[in-house]
């Protein structure tokens, strides 16, 4: 099933030999077909090749959402490079340390994202050589001998395409991901990997060259670089807005574009419910609509549900930056039925459940959940130890628990490592949580357990609630009495204005165990 597939930059070759004048990208007034995108991505690739960018080497990429990202991302590729993808985000110690660990021989950037921190950001690292920038900042003091190049330089480069042997097997990116030890993890992704994953999930949305998705999840992360490869496979159309900041603007977007897909974590349809009319309002292209990036509460889908069932599809879906994005996903005309479960294995994944003594789980058995695959990641870039820790004979271990029902759909209980062990007692900080916004009027939860000298941890929830309808602490625990066991109740609740989040936009609860 897999022989055919082909490096990741040929998914954008493809659909710029066949849809060269449709439209690749829009975002705010600009709007770029495919033939110029494939131009600009040849450029970038020719302009590494000319600053001694090597097959196998690794390229820095940091810019927010946009076409200097994309077409650096399939240039970098083209030139046989791994991307290294940055956020931005992220403080300029931080993509200083992923940069030297990843050995990354250039970066390519926006003076928009680095500003004034160009020089701090490629202090000390000898293999750095050079940065491409779309204009140079006069007041940069960059080291000696490193080179800069500039807007100028990129559109001096040919539009031919490089004839570079890449094959499937060579490293495409990396993918950083939040480690154990508290410094991010390199997830190696070739570019098998990630053409497989885009054909799987193909294989279950069905996207067509008219499809045109509102991207408002950085391309850095597996979700968003998702949505870019599948919406480039079939010649489609990725818009893009970077101000979720202010979501009714990203809706007013999707409106103008007649976008006919929106994707998110939980916490972007909490926050679109929350504060915007986007369950009331008309979308007329729209006919689907996807999640990812943890678990949505089941009342959240039901909203979403009842307010879009007549018109878009609503996937609810499963997976890890370890597995180039997707692991399964709930068919939209059961989600009513199995609501919670994060559904089947998409097309060419084997799931599996997996007990503490290793044994396969049996029906309503909890076990921790495997996936094998050919988008499964080769390891942690330069990290035995942690590789070992979650890949086993090809197999990751995901770190999830969950049960399967008798018709093999998954219902995950929680993390292995967010499960609390509140004296003799394991809980799930998912069900409280799921339990917590049940309440009209909460936009979001998160549970957490704490140090506690009596039981070992004591549950401690952080609620962000709509302000105006005026909720009480009461009101919250009268509800959770009702439907969650005494031991499952936190102690105690802190409502915040907001919970922190990383830049794609999953909850960090490790944040929220430091306040403790």
């Amino acid at each position: 099933m897999w022989d055919d597939i082909a490096p990741v930059h040929t998914l954008l070759e493809s659909s710029a030999d066949r849809y060269s004048e449709a439209t690749a990208v829009a975002h705010g007034e600009q709007t770029f077909d495919y033939e110029q995108v494939e131009a600009m991505a040849n450029r970038m690739a020719r302009l590494l090749v000319a600053h001694g960018v090597e097959p196998g080497d690794r390229v820095g990429l940091l810019a927010e959402n946009g076409i200097e990202y994309i077409t650096a991302f399939f240039g970098i590729l083209k030139a046989g490079a791994c991307a290294v993808a940055l956020s931005a985000a992220n403080k300029v110690r931080t993509n200083r340390q992923l940069l030297a660990d990843s050995a990354a021989v250039g970066l390519v950037t926006r003076a928009a994202q680095v500003r004034r921190d160009l020089p701090e950001l490629v202090a000390d690292l000898p293999r750095l050589r050079f940065a491409v920038v779309d204009r140079a900042n006069p007041t940069w003091e960059l080291p000696t001998g490193f080179t800069l190049a500039a807007g100028d330089a990129l559109n001096a480069q040919s539009d031919e395409r490089l004839e570079l042997r890449v094959s499937v097997d060579d490293l495409c990116a990396i993918l950083y991901t939040s480690g154990s030890t508290g410094m991010p993890r390199g997830v190696t992704l070739t570019h098998g990997n990630l053409a497989a994953n885009t054909r799987q999930i193909l294989g279950y949305l069905e996207l067509e060259q008219q499809d045109r998705i509102m991207a408002v999840l950085p391309f850095h992360y597996s979700f968003g670089n998702s949505l870019l490869l599948t919406h480039f496979a079939v010649g489609g159309r990725v818009v893009v807005d970077n101000r979720f900041a202010y979501p009714q603007t990203v809706l007013e977007t999707m409106s103008e574009q007649r976008v006919t897909g929106f994707s998110g974590v939980p916490s972007t349809y909490a926050i679109l419910c929350a504060k915007t009319d986007f369950l009331s309002r008309e979308f007329p292209a729209l006919r689907m609509l996807t999640q990812a990036g943890g678990g949505m509460a089941p009342s959240l889908i039901r909203r979403l549900h009842e307010a879009f069932r007549d018109q878009a599809r609503l996937f609810i879906m499963y997976g890890q930056t370890e597995a180039s994005a997707r692991l399964s996903y709930v068919p939209p005309e059961r989600l009513m039925e199995k609501l919670g479960s994060i559904g089947i294995p998409i097309p060419g994944v084997e799931l599996t459940l997996i007990g503490e003594d290793g044994h396969e789980c049996q029906p309503g058995e909890v076990g921790q959940v495997v996936a094998r695959g050919p988008n499964i990641m080769q390891g942690y870039w330069q990290d035995p130890d942690e590789t070992a820790l979650v890949l086993e004979d090809r197999a990751l271990y995901t770190g999830d628990l969950g049960r399967k029902d008798e018709d093999g759909f998954i219902f995950l209980v929680d993390r292995i490592k967010n499960m609390i062990k509140a004296g003799a007692n394991r809980v799930s900080s998912r069900e409280v949580e799921d339990a917590i916004v049940e309440v009209q009027g909460i936009v979001e939860a998160c549970v957490v357990g704490v140090p506690d000298e009596l039981l070992g941890e004591a549950i401690e929830a952080y609620v962000v609630a709509d302000e105006k309808v005026g909720l009480t602490e009461n009101d919250i625990f009268s509800h959770l009495r009702e439907v969650l066991a005494l031991f499952k109740i936190p102690r105690k609740l802190h409502f915040i204005n907001e919970l922190p989040k990383s830049s794609s936009g999953k909850v960090q609860k490790k944040h929220l165990k430091k306040n403790n």
